[in-house]
């Protein structure tokens, strides 16, 4: 009997390192100076009406802390702006200045290009029953761990 799992665990994890080196390298390359997580807080920042920090700390699954700091730096690089939240004081909007949007921008679109060649030679129904399968997965998983 064949065990397909521990191949699994390994093909995710690759997959996940290989993405987060392609970003670093573009990064790198368009002289941003930012890492992977930056893009993801940049980009539901930029898709997200009324992003709020706890927003961020809950779909990045970070702690509260960890996200404010990141915020912090990325105001303090003029990427992002808070206001007012006029339905709770207790928090802000967040939203991408010109010079955040530049550097969305920019890093979607060579995002979009290494997402088109990893999936070169890949069907669009190979792809669309990986993802259904993925979703299964990723829903098992979930239910696994909010058990604990």
């Amino acid at each position: 009997m064949t065990y397909y799992e521990s191949e699994l665990q390994t093909l995710f994890i690759s997959t996940i390192g290989g993405l987060k080196t392609s970003m670093k390298n573009t990064m790198k390359k368009n002289g941003i100076p930012l890492s992977p997580l930056y893009f993801m807080v940049l980009k539901n920042i930029h898709e997200t009406e009324n992003c709020t920090a706890n927003y961020l700390a809950d779909i990045t699954e970070r702690d509260k802390g960890q996200i404010t700091r990141l915020i912090q730096d990325v105001v303090n690089q003029q990427l992002v702006v808070k206001s007012p939240n006029p339905k709770d004081k207790r928090s802000q909007f967040l939203q991408l200045t010109e010079k955040g949007l530049s550097f969305y921008l920019q890093l979607a679109e060579a995002d979009q290009a290494i997402l088109k060649e990893m999936r070169t030679d890949v069907s669009d129904q190979e792809l669309k029953v990986f993802l259904d399968i993925g979703a299964k997965m990723l829903s098992n998983l979930n239910a696994i761990n909010h058990k604990v």
